[in-house]
């Protein structure tokens, strides 16, 4: 649901906040059952991210986006975690951090 609602939101937030070498790296959504709207993914936000010229990736889990970012990350890099209602985040951000 938020993501459809709040769509070009999200994308002008993350492409009007984010740097030259930013990249922002997007898993789909996890979905939790019920009567969910799944018209809106990742991947339409990462493309608009994109259009306004910034780097966006859409990644199909969680892990993925660990492994990318794991592949990515240089000396100097700060990561940021982040999402909404999810108590498991904060173990996920302490599992990256000691893969880096």
């Amino acid at each position: 649901g938020p993501l459809k609602l709040m769509r070009q939101e999200f994308i002008e937030g993350f492409a009007g906040l984010m740097r030259e070498h930013d990249v922002l790296l997007m898993p789909e959504p996890v979905y939790y059952g019920g009567t969910t709207d799944r018209s809106v993914g990742s991947e339409d936000i990462a493309a608009g991210v994109r259009a306004e010229g910034r780097r966006a990736e859409a990644l199909a889990t969680r892990a993925d986006c660990g492994d990318r970012i794991v592949e990515m990350a240089q000396p100097g890099d700060r990561v940021v975690v982040m999402g909404a209602r999810d108590d498991s985040l904060s173990s996920f951000a302490a599992e990256l951090l000691a893969r880096l």
